[in-house]
């Protein structure tokens, strides 16, 4: 995590060139994130023992801590308080377009937050510090968090005032939560179901491929090929299995597998939801086949692949040679 000890121009209006000492805090935002923010990864998992999910990972350190910041040296040591305010939460929802969630108590900490700035100094010398409890991790399962943490009190407002600027005087901490329902970097050996026959199955491809072969076979030696990218590939098991997962033969070489494929499943053949859309860093290639496989089985007729190819791979390669289904 970077900290921006300047604001910016626009944020710090109504601090700079004044001699009334503020405080602020001001931290870098990433990608479309709020401004005035940190950012952290989840990721849960299907739980294979009942409805609920599991946490694979996460980017939350054991706490989060926010430094504090002041205009100018402080004549004498200072505290600040801070605390959250859920109540910021729909008003930056409603600002800006975007549909964050209140967090559900009991993951961050944020009672007693308080940082002190010494004499002399523009900087707290410790910081607010939120703790996190990992436990509860796998609870979280909607897109995205957002917890703001407001400056509230200066122990001593002789020396300086909180800053009147929102921007920089209330910190968005988010949590980005991922529901992963497909295994990365899947083998042979985390296989589970069986093979399914693929006797009477049928399959459709958009755009229609330049040169058409059976993906559905059993022979790796023939192939549908087309000459751009992406490729739809959507099949019709002509009943619904308890899909645990596939394998993918695109090509005799590793460097010419897809870059992504983009995975959905449907019972009925309208209505599909996707279930991830792994890159080539998270497909494992081995003897010709990438394995996609599932945490959790999941029910369903129809497979749809969007499969997506590199600008520096050869069209030659744009090419699926079959496509087989693992079921339970």
């Amino acid at each position: 995590m970077t900290v921006l000890f300047s604001c910016k121009k626009d944020d710090a209006a109504d601090i700079k060139g004044n001699a009334e000492t503020m405080f602020f805090t001001n931290n870098t935002n990433l990608g479309n994130m709020p401004g005035n923010s940190l950012s952290y990864s989840v990721v849960n998992i299907p739980d294979a023992a009942s409805t609920g999910w599991l946490n694979l990972s996460s980017g939350l350190p054991g706490t989060i801590k926010i430094p504090l910041y002041a205009t100018n040296p402080v004549r004498r040591d200072v505290t600040v308080t801070a605390e959250p305010d859920n109540s910021l939460v729909a008003v930056y929802n409603a600002a800006n377009n975007t549909n964050y969630a209140q967090l559900p108590a009991g993951i961050l900490t944020t009672q007693s937050l308080t940082a002190k700035i010494m004499e002399g100094q523009t900087t707290s010398v410790d910081s607010f510090s939120i703790g996190v409890n990992p436990a509860d991790l796998n609870t979280l399962t909607a897109p995205a968090y957002m917890v703001p943490i407001k400056l509230t009190t200066v122990s001593d407002p002789s020396i300086g005032s909180i800053t009147s600027n929102t921007t920089i005087k209330v910190v968005y901490v988010v949590l980005n939560i991922e529901l992963r329902r497909i295994r990365y970097n899947a083998t042979a050996a985390d296989v589970t179901g069986t093979l399914q026959s693929k006797a009477s199955w049928m399959v459709n491809f958009n755009p229609a491929p330049n040169t058409a072969g059976n993906i559905l076979d059993g022979v790796t030696s023939t192939y549908s090929r087309w000459g751009g990218s992406p490729v739809q590939v959507d099949l019709d098991m002509q009943a619904a299995k308890n899909v645990t997962g596939f394998r993918l033969y695109s090509t005799t070489s590793s460097t010419n597998i897809p870059t992504q494929m983009e995975v959905s499943v449907s019972n009925d053949g309208i209505n599909y939801e996707l279930l991830g859309s792994p890159l080539r860093a998270n497909l494992n290639y081995a003897s010709g086949y990438n394995y996609v496989l599932f945490y959790k089985p999941i029910t369903a007729r129809y497979l749809r692949l969007k499969v997506s190819y590199g600008t520096s791979t050869s069209s030659n390669n744009f090419r699926i040679a079959e496509l087989d289904v693992y079921a339970n």
